[in-house]
């Protein structure tokens, strides 16, 4: 697990063995969401094309091919310092949705509720010239990241199997897509309750 630190921020980043991952009953669980929702959700802090499964009631962990990748996040979440005393029984994912995003695609700058402990981020698919995070030193909602000079930015450079996790007040954005092939997230909101 390596600690990325950014302004008065710190991320945390694993990668995933592909064999978890790269699982093709996944690979097509989570399209089969995307397409099951694509006419319905557009997830509102992207600029582009984009699908998303947020709000809807096909949520990624409703199916059973994406257990053993949630049980992998888990335990990386469980290995960092500030979450390990806490007592895993008591773990949930309160929210969790997929987000692929198309050539040209961006995202604004936007926090997570402040009623989880964090946010972890999966990335599925992330072709060559894919996008980044983008950290934002005293960023706000719905800004654009461009607006901000760019010693108040940090890009952070994911590939496929990148886990990023970070508290939910962190200001983060996601950089102009520039593939032509689309880049595929997952998105775990969570809370660890006091025993």
């Amino acid at each position: 697990m390596e600690k990325i630190e950014c302004f008065d921020y710190c991320l945390y980043r694993a990668t995933c063995d592909e064999s978890i991952y790269k699982d093709n009953k996944l690979l097509v669980a989570v399209n089969e969401l995307l397409e099951e929702t694509k006419d319905m959700y557009l997830p509102s802090e992207q600029q582009g094309l984009a699908l998303t499964t947020v709000g809807s009631d096909y949520n990624i962990l409703h199916r059973e091919e994406t257990h053993n990748l949630a049980h992998w996040i888990i335990s990386q979440i469980l290995s960092i310092d500030e979450y390990k005393s806490k007592n895993s029984v008591l773990f949930d994912f309160t929210r969790h949705w997929a987000n692929r995003i198309y050539s040209g695609c961006s995202g604004l700058c936007h926090t997570h509720t402040s009623t989880v402990d964090g946010v972890a981020i999966f990335y599925l698919d992330v072709p060559q010239d894919g996008s980044e995070l983008v950290v934002i030193n005293n960023g706000t909602d719905d800004s654009n990241y461009l607006d901000y000079d760019s010693s108040d930015r940090n890009h952070i450079k994911v590939e496929s199997g990148t886990l990023l996790i970070h508290k939910p007040n962190v200001p983060h954005a996601v950089s102009i897509h520039n593939s032509t092939d689309s880049r595929t997230c997952l998105i775990f909101e969570f809370i660890i309750a006091e025993e």
